[in-house]
């Protein structure tokens, strides 16, 4: 069959409707088109000399608006590509080179904790707007991470004791027949409480998230935050500032279940005892008085095997 002739200067004159009428062929076989090799060659060298006929076409079906339009939004979808790459890269990085949390958590107890099982006495002197105002003794005995025992050494504080099992903690008076529950969190002396002579295993009872590295004063910090995971916890948040080169405990933030800052701390003093290096002395501030403080001093702290009847939760009459 002979295919119909044009010249190729008859095609770039011809108005661009035309099309259809030059080529019957394809229009007749819609569904299922079919272009001669040398139809389409033709056809690609007459849409190559007449750009006015191919611009008309593209003004036609694609406004110039709409190609604004298009463009911005493909310069916004890739702004926001690029945006959340570098976010999820630098949060990689930071996870990558981020110190782990918990291992320092757990070294930084050491300092506190330094035996499986062990005793020591704990003097705390209470100020008030700078004067000290009482002072009284304890004696700590500690076996693995939920069982303390405290008997009051002061005078007139003689025949009490606290008991600390797990998440569980009591008292015991001289004057009562069974114990008498008590929290973590309630007043001991001055501004310490409970749970900052009896517990003392924050690897044990919070969960620990790295923060920030900061310097404070002259110590290069990891700054860890603290959230409690134990019923037991004596506090809900602990903001904690531990020394880079080995952990050691340089300043905590305590905070209550309603985000109250209620009282900080500063790890002063360190000194050897029985080959190793375990805190001295501690300051605890009052944050909601601001005029009050307490002072801890440790000492005579060794490892001891203490028996299990020590930690007995019964009759007061025991001790």
């Amino acid at each position: 069959m002979s295919r119909p002739s044009i010249s190729i200067s008859e095609f770039s004159t011809a108005p661009f409707s035309s099309v259809r009428e030059l080529f019957p062929r394809a229009e007749k076989h819609q569904d299922t088109p079919s272009v001669v090799p040398g139809d389409a060659h033709n056809l690609t060298r007459a849409l190559a000399s007449a750009p006015s006929t191919l611009s008309v076409f593209r003004r036609s079906h694609v406004p110039a608006a709409n190609t604004r339009t298009i463009n911005w939004t493909l310069r916004i979808f890739l702004l926001v590509v690029t945006i959340g790459f570098l976010i999820a890269w630098t949060e990689l990085g930071h996870a990558a080179s981020a110190p782990d949390a918990a291992a320092l958590l757990k070294r930084s107890d050491t300092y506190r904790n330094g035996w499986p099982s062990y005793t020591l006495r704990v003097k705390i002197t209470n100020f008030e707007a700078n004067k000290s105002d009482e002072e009284h003794m304890y004696e700590v005995s500690q076996k693995g991470t939920d069982k303390t025992y405290v008997e009051f050494m002061s005078p007139r504080e003689k025949g009490r004791h606290l008991l600390m099992l797990g998440d569980d903690m009591w008292i015991y008076l001289p004057d009562t027949s069974r114990p008498v529950r008590i929290t973590p969190l309630e007043r001991l002396s001055g501004d310490a409480s409970n749970g900052d002579v009896a517990r003392t295993n924050y690897a044990v009872d919070y969960s620990a998230e790295y923060l920030r590295a900061e310097k404070l004063g002259a110590e290069n910090c990891y700054v860890l935050n603290l959230t409690a995971r134990r019923k037991g916890a004596t506090y809900q948040r602990i903001i904690y500032w531990i020394r880079a080169e080995d952990a050691r405990p340089v300043r905590a933030e305590f905070y209550l279940t309603s985000g109250k800052h209620i009282k900080s701390a500063t790890f002063d003093e360190y000194k050897e005892s029985g080959g190793r290096l375990l805190l001295r002395k501690l300051t605890l501030y009052d944050e909601i008085r601001h005029n009050s403080h307490s002072v801890l001093e440790y000492s005579n702290a060794a490892p001891r095997e203490l028996p299990d009847k020590l930690f007995y939760q019964g009759r007061a009459d025991r001790f």
